[in-house]
């Protein structure tokens, strides 16, 4: 009844706006069928036919006005549009109930407000598709309707007869044996919590409804908008919506539906005022609202149902409860529509301007809209609802981090089937530095795909929240989980001090990976107390599958002690690629930083400059040091010339051999006062470093490592004579 088709076939018919909106509250009226429905409990044996044979009715009443164009005289039409219409409404109020105790029964609590909005998406989609698809034809055949009610009748009788296949839970099945009495109908409004709320939803279907049914009248009859254009703009609520369902559905479930509900109701009052401000030719803010509408009211529309379900007792007596908030709701919204059919009526021809945008009739009656929904907020925050959070709380944590791309990835991730999206999307949300992911990436540590668990296990790393602790301690500790070591590198990452013990009994793992990630992990938490830990570890019993991450990670702290251990361990592995990387490691620990790999890296050309242009700045250095003596100094000149012409012809024995000399030369004319120990130590590390390589039997396997390894310590040696003189 809300659509823009039936709104058209309504005018087509001779309708006008305060007749559209008289209708729409004469159906809200006849949800009083539903006191009925706790009579009919007792005596419906069978409920799940019931619900699919009266349904197949509603939908042959709904389909009956194709026949009003060709059979019925042009002044019976619109009694016989309205009789057709209120005896499928007829039907559909009174199944309502027991289809509502049906899903209140088959669906698990703690997803009934993601199942709500995956059935809302497959209806969604199709309705935007159908929607475009009738706009369109509309536009073509402006008196098509006749096809367009006899294709959704076809589309209707087959949605009902699909619920054959749908299971019916014997506990829905069971019939109340004593019967409903007439003063039980009112005994749900006993329960002070269910009539707040019943309040509360009613008062917000009159604002809704009291604009409701004339926004497609505004749009076709005052706006001139065709129906393309139409379905355009419902494509885009439709959209919007579709995301809206899965994103808000999450929260519902995880925070409950109150604070959900007071976030988005507060935006949605004033939305009647973006539809005041458009006129012909100039309604650039209609898709703005619907836009905006399908963000907002996807998680209203989905919220409703779990706070009512949290409010419904156990048994039969649900049935009850659920006619009652039907009528109470309807019959309250009832009034919406009728009041502003009356308006409009009564307001025929109202013309004013409001700075200097021309308004009318309908402009007034949504503005009353935006101020009755008012009300209902005001009477949401008593309602209690035992799994919700405070809205203040909930509204905190959306607004921390980057609100859009968790917003975004949240619904990829929801929506996506295929591993690799969903585990780009769960990196994403970590990044996204959001609160509200925390949770979502806890669960999908138990997804189907090892994929998406590593992924959400890294992603809670990036998060920083303290309580992803906890469940990525757990994992670490299982022994069968198959995600440990991303565990170990998260918990690092997250910094927290609690993460300490866990990742230092992981050093003793039996899984070489484990422990390689439980050394990142804890290098990753820093301070003094882990980096001794960690050194300790690298001088305990020598593990071949370990030392090169300890080298790795210690050397980024520039831990000098460990120069003579890596380079007396080189020959222990036989890869050329763990031995550059011992290198690197040394290299980075005398203060070098990623000198050797970027040279290392470099084109051989390249590489060639950029080594020769090292060791004469180097030799330019070591020449003119101050802290040698004057002798040992003239010695050294000629020892760095021989070095740089010896790499210059490519010998590389000779450039060994100047670099032995460069180190005994250094090492004896070396003169400083006690107050540059540390400098003095620091040159005396590096001419360590510099023996032990020439003198270690792997030296010779690849001369380019030997070039760029020498003249980084040759740089490292200049550098630390440098100091010396400057501090003398």
């Amino acid at each position: 009844m809300g659509t823009a088709a039936f709104t058209g076939f309504a005018l087509y018919l001779g309708a006008d706006g305060a007749f559209i909106a008289l209708f729409t509250s004469a159906a809200y009226f006849l949800a009083l069928t539903q006191l009925l429905v706790p009579f009919l409990s007792a005596r419906v044996r069978d409920k799940k036919r019931f619900v699919i044979g009266v349904g197949c009715v509603e939908i042959a009443f709904r389909g009956l006005p194709l026949i009003i164009p060709l059979l019925v005289p042009e002044h019976y039409r619109l009694p016989a549009l309205v009789a057709m219409v209120c005896l499928s409404l007829f039907c559909g109020y009174a199944i309502s109930p027991f289809y509502s105790t049906w899903i209140a029964n088959a669906v698990p609590e703690n997803i009934r407000a993601r199942f709500a909005s995956r059935q809302t998406i497959v209806s969604t989609i199709v309705a935007m598709v159908a929607g475009f698809a009738i706009g369109h034809f509309l536009d073509l055949f402006p008196a098509g309707f006749v096809w367009v009610f006899a294709v959704g009748s076809l589309f209707g009788l087959s949605g009902y007869l699909n619920l054959l296949r749908a299971p019916f839970p014997q506990r829905a099945a069971a019939t109340d044996e004593q019967g409903t009495r007439l003063r039980d109908l009112v005994q749900p409004f006993h329960d002070a919590n269910f009539r707040r709320a019943a309040l509360f939803f009613g008062l917000w279907t009159f604002g809704v409804g009291l604009a409701g049914p004339l926004y497609s009248v505004f749009m076709l009859d005052r706006l001139q908008i065709s129906y393309t254009e139409v379905s355009i703009f419902n494509a885009l609520f439709m959209l919007t919506s579709i995301a809206g369902y899965r994103f808000w559905a999450g929260l519902i479930d995880r925070f409950g539906a109150r604070p959900v509900l007071q976030i988005l109701m507060t935006p949605a009052a004033f939305l009647p005022c973006l539809w005041a401000f458009n006129q012909p030719e100039a309604y650039h803010l209609v898709p703005v609202a619907l836009v905006l509408s399908g963000i907002l009211f996807s998680g209203i529309g989905v919220g409703i149902n779990p706070l009512l379900f949290g409010l419904l007792p156990q048994g039969e007596r649900r049935t009850m409860y659920l006619a009652a908030w039907s009528v109470t709701v309807n019959l309250m919204g009832a009034f919406g529509p009728l009041l502003g059919g009356l308006l409009v009526a009564r307001m025929a021809g109202l013309r004013f301007s409001v700075f200097g945008v021309p308004m009318g009739d309908l402009q007034v009656i949504f503005a009353l809209s935006a101020l009755t929904r008012l009300a209902p907020l005001l009477i949401l925050r008593t309602v209690r609802d035992a799994r919700a959070s405070t809205s203040r709380s909930l509204l905190s944590r959306m607004l921390r981090g980057n609100v859009l791309s968790y917003a975004y990835n949240a619904s990829i991730f929801s929506l996506a089937t295929a591993e690799g999206t969903r585990a780009h999307a769960a990196e994403a949300l970590g990044r996204s530095g959001n609160p509200l992911a925390i949770e979502q990436l806890i669960q999908a540590l138990a997804d189907a795909s090892p994929r998406v668990r590593q992924a959400a296990a890294r992603a809670l790393g990036e998060s920083r929240s303290e309580s992803a602790t906890e469940p990525l301690v757990r994992e670490l500790l299982d022994g069968a989980s198959d995600i440990r070591s991303e565990a170990a590198e998260a918990l690092g990452r997250l910094g927290s001090s609690t993460s300490i013990d866990p990742l230092v009994e992981a050093l003793d793992d039996a899984d070489p990976r484990v422990r390689i990630s439980a050394i990142r992990g804890l290098a990753s938490i820093g301070g003094d107390e882990v980096h001794e830990l960690l050194f300790w570890h690298f001088g305990s019993d020598f593990d071949p599958l370990t030392f090169p991450t300890l080298v790795d990670v210690l050397s980024e702290r520039q831990e000098r002690r460990i120069v003579r251990p890596a380079l007396g361990r080189l020959p222990d592995f036989p890869s050329p690629a763990v031995r550059m990387q011992l290198l690197n490691g040394v290299c980075r620990a005398l203060g070098a930083g990623d000198g050797f790999y970027r040279l290392l890296s470099r084109e051989d050309t390249d590489r060639v400059a950029d080594v020769t242009r090292l060791l004469r700045r180097a030799t330019g250095a070591l020449g003119g040091a101050r802290c040698i003596d004057a002798g040992y100094r003239a010695r050294l000149k000629i020892l760095c010339r021989e070095a740089v012409v010896a790499y210059e012809e490519e010998n590389i024995e000779p450039l060994v051999q100047a670099m032995r000399e460069i180190v005994r030369t250094v090492r004896d004319g070396l003169s400083a006062t006690s107050d540059r120990a540390y400098d003095v130590l620091s040159v005396y590390v590096v001419l360590t470093a510099i023996g032990r390589f020439i003198n270690s039997p792997v030296r010779q396997e690849s001369p380019v490592v030997q070039e760029i390894f020498l003249t980084v310590c040759l740089g490292r040696l200049a550098a630390a004579i440098r100091e010396i003189d400057a501090g003398n």
